[in-house]
């Protein structure tokens, strides 16, 4: 039995193409559909009950599109959502964060992990706590890079100011026994190479690798890959369609069905998050 239903992706904004990437790479052959929302972005300085009902619409649309199971591509939704909204739907839904922590601390040889996030990720304290469980041992700390965000969505990756920003706000690893840095804000991946040459000795941990492993593994012990060759993939923004457009085709360099923009949530309230 195959099961051709896609895989739904949501996130924020476009940062969750580097978990539909991982997708693609690890998962050949599923169908994908990914949801941005880009007219509320970013989600980092939202507050918690916002963030659970911006993720709830995203949800509600993957679940309108059939999909089989659902990736929070984003730190922000699942510190905030993922534990909340799994009451209350019945697709499978399964988060960044857990993943990425059981990868960095399998990785760490110091025992010391940095953790860069949107400032509400780093405050939910989610990905400390689940690095705790794993190991009581490891000391972490973590730091909002809100700015990253920004960066990555104007495409200024490469600009001055971008470096000063990663400079800047990565000061406290330099020089440091923090041997390990978790991107913890699926944007943080499009920086790599800039955070790599700012923390050269450091290794950086893309939760959505071990996140694209974890979903592999679920779909196979339930019965869900789909066998056929050939796959579809959707993206969906609810703003920017043009930006988004660009950035997608840039970063995935791969063919995509459909590029276009959905609206979800009142309109009023897109009104009001846009002045």
């Amino acid at each position: 039995m195959s099961d051709q239903r896609p895989i739904g992706v949501l996130d924020s904004g476009l940062g969750g193409l580097t978990v539909v990437k991982e997708v693609i790479k690890q998962l050949p052959n599923e169908n994908v559909i990914f949801i941005g929302d880009e007219a509320r972005m970013p989600y980092g300085v939202k507050t918690h009950d916002q963030i659970i009902a911006y993720t709830r619409e995203m949800v509600q649309y993957l679940t309108s599109q059939n999909v089989k199971l659902i990736i929070y591509g984003c730190n922000t939704a699942t510190a905030n959502a993922l534990s909340e909204l799994r009451k209350e739907f019945t697709v499978p839904m399964l988060g960044v964060i857990k993943p990425g922590a059981k990868e960095a601390a399998k990785t760490t040889k110091t025992k010391h992990v940095g953790i860069i996030g949107t400032e509400s990720t780093i405050n939910s304290k989610s990905y400390s706590q689940t690095l705790k469980e794993i190991d009581p041992k490891i000391t972490v700390r973590g730091i909002a890079a809100q700015k990253f965000v920004a960066i990555v969505e104007a495409d200024q990756a490469d600009s001055q100011a971008a470096q000063n920003t990663i400079a800047t706000t990565l000061k406290p690893f330099e020089a440091s026994n923090y041997d390990t840095l978790i991107l913890g804000c699926t944007h943080f991946p499009m920086l790599k190479k800039q955070i790599n040459q700012y923390l050269p000795n450091t290794k950086l941990i893309d939760p959505a690798v071990s996140t694209v492993e974890t979903t592999k593994n679920y779909l196979a012990e339930n019965n869900l890959l789909n066998d056929q060759k050939h796959h579809v993939l959707r993206l969906h923004a609810t703003a920017d369609i043009e930006d988004f457009s660009r950035l997608a085709k840039q970063w995935l360099n791969t063919d995509i069905d459909e590029i276009s923009l959905v609206k979800i949530g009142g309109e009023d309230e897109r009104n009001n998050n846009r002045n």
